[in-house]
This record gives C-alpha cells, sequence and structure tokens, in this order.
C-alpha cells in the first residue's frame, strides 16, 4: 500500500509538472515598421535640414539606421561644392554637435529627430541634385526593415 502511495504521489507530480508553467515567450513575428517626415521635398544647399522619422514594433525596438546619397547631380554654380553623405553608423553627431538620439531598446515606439548640416565650411556647400535617405529600423528579435524617400539639394 506504501508503494502504491508512493507511486501515485510521483505520477500526480511529473504531471503537474509537465502541465504546469503552460506559457513560453512569444515569437517575434513581423518586422518594425518606419515613416519618414522629413526632410521635405528639397533642401537648400548650405542650410541645414531635419531627419525625422517615426519606428514602432510590436515586440520592441532596438536600433536605427540612417543613409543618405547622392542619386543624380544638377548643375554647379559659382559656390565650390562637396560630395555629400550621410551615414548615422560613422557619422554619430548631428549638425550642432549633438550625439545622434538613440532608440531605447525594448521600447515599441520612437520618434527621432535631428539636424544633418549641408554645409562643410564657410563656402563649401553640398552638391546640388537627387539624394535618398534610406532609414533601417532593426528590432530587439534582429528583424529589419527598410524605408526610403527622395529629395533635392537645390
Amino acid at each position: 500500500m506504501k508503494l502504491l502511495k508512493y507511486a501515485l504521489m510521483v505520477l500526480f507530480s511529473v504531471g503537474m509538472i509537465s502541465c504546469g508553467g503552460g506559457g513560453s515567450d512569444p515569437v517575434d513575428e513581423s518586422k518594425p515598421t518606419a515613416s519618414i517626415s522629413s526632410p521635405g521635398a528639397t533642401v537648400e544647399a548650405g542650410d541645414n535640414f531635419n531627419v525625422s522619422f517615426s519606428a514602432s514594433d510590436d515586440m520592441g525596438l532596438d536600433s536605427y539606421r540612417v543613409q543618405i546619397s547622392l542619386l543624380t547631380q544638377t548643375g554647379m554654380t559659382v559656390k565650390t561644392y562637396q560630395k555629400f553623405s550621410f551615414d548615422s553608423n560613422s557619422d554619430k553627431t548631428d549638425a550642432n554637435d549633438d550625439l545622434l538620439p538613440q532608440i531605447t531598446k525594448g521600447d515599441k515606439t520612437a520618434q527621432i529627430s535631428f539636424p544633418v548640416s549641408t554645409s562643410f565650411g564657410e563656402n563649401t556647400v553640398a552638391e546640388k541634385g537627387m539624394y535618398k535617405i534610406i532609414i533601417t529600423v532593426t528590432d530587439t528579435a534582429d528583424k529589419t526593415n527598410s524605408i526610403d524617400k527622395t529629395f533635392t539639394i537645390q
């Protein structure tokens, strides 16, 4: 009888352990999303312009990358022009020499905004032309999503 009692206790304990807990960490099935609110359609060469975007993810955001590059060049004037590009992975400060804003890891939404300069000293400004801004957002599960927008520096 004692043996039966211990056997039933063991079976009951195993059954409770196998049914217990019941849950596991949710799986992140979707990529993060983002939308660009600026720059606008045109930017004046030599001026600062804002890069502004919002990002969200159902499980949590991790980081972002902003890349800006020249697509096509247009006519030049008397001013001195310099090839303009920006990459937040290497350009760690904004037009005011402040550190670029960061996404707080795990936040489900983020609003990012910072100024970018198109001047490089007294008389040197960004080349005029069509530019592309690419924003890549990464979530905490290392899923990425990129969006882009074209604009003109005139």
